[in-house]
């Protein structure tokens, strides 16, 4: 059986890192991102079962604009 495909993303690189290690640890394939540029890449070329994001993140775009990609890349 294939391992659950998790993308997570967050600003916070100790909470971005606690989460893959924990993730990691379960067995599950996980992907992080650090930002909405990085994980919107991400999206657009892989495929994912499960998504973590931070809602409010600095910068350009935010935590919505990553949900919003992936339901239309991985309804």
């Amino acid at each position: 059986m294939k391992p659950t495909r998790i993308l997570i993303v967050d600003d916070d690189d100790l909470i971005l890192q606690s989460l893959k290690d924990v993730m990691d640890y379960e067995g599950f394939e996980v992907t992080a991102a650090a930002n909405v540029p990085d994980a919107l890449k991400l999206i657009s070329s892989n495929i994912y079962d499960v998504l973590l994001s931070d809602l409010h993140m600095p910068n350009a775009g935010d935590g919505l604009t990553v949900v919003s990609a992936m339901r239309h890349a991985n309804p």
